[in-house]
C-alpha cells in the first residue's frame, strides 16, 4: 500500500509539473533579415550567447525569415544577452579529383554583421522577434 501511495505521490508531482522542465530555459526566437532593404534567403543567422554555452542558429527561406534551433526538437535560443552573427558565404566543395562538386556561395554580408559583428539582443522569456536591415553600403 505504501509503495502505491508512493507511486501515486510521484505521478502527481511529475503532471503537475513541480519538478520543472529538464535542461535549459530558453526563449523562442524568430525574425526576418534583409540586405539593402531585400529578403536575404539562404543566410545563416547565429545567436551566440555573451555569457557562453551553446550558440543557436537558423537559416532563411525565401522571404528572409527565420526560426532559431537550440538543439534537435527544441527551438530557440538561452535566455540573456547574445551576439548576433549574419552570414551567407559557403565554402565551395572539391572532389576526390580536385573538380568542383559544389561552388559554394559568396559571403553578401559586411563583416559588421559577421566575423566582426556589432548585433546583439537579449533573449527573454516567450516570443522574441528580431528583425535585422542590414545595409551593404556601410
Amino acid at each position: 500500500m505504501k509503495r502505491n501511495a508512493f507511486l501515486l505521490g510521484l505521478a502527481l508531482l511529475l503532471t503537475t509539473g513541480c519538478f520543472g522542465s529538464s535542461g535549459p530555459q530558453l526563449g523562442k526566437v524568430h525574425g526576418t533579415v534583409t540586405l539593402d532593404g531585400q529578403p536575404l534567403a539562404g543566410a545563416t543567422v547565429a545567436f551566440d550567447p555573451v555569457a557562453g554555452g551553446r550558440t543557436s542558429e537558423a537559416t532563411t527561406d525565401a522571404e528572409g525569415h527565420f526560426q532559431l534551433q537550440f538543439a534537435a526538437g527544441a527551438e530557440g535560443a538561452l535566455l540573456g544577452e547574445h551576439s548576433i552573427r549574419i552570414h551567407t558565404f559557403q565554402a565551395r566543395v572539391l572532389t576526390d579529383n580536385g573538380k568542383v562538386q559544389d561552388p559554394g556561395v559568396p559571403e553578401k554580408v559586411p563583416a559588421k554583421y559577421n566575423d566582426e559583428t556589432e548585433l546583439k539582443r537579449t533573449i527573454e522569456r516567450g516570443e522574441n522577434n528580431f528583425d535585422f536591415d542590414l545595409d551593404s553600403t556601410q
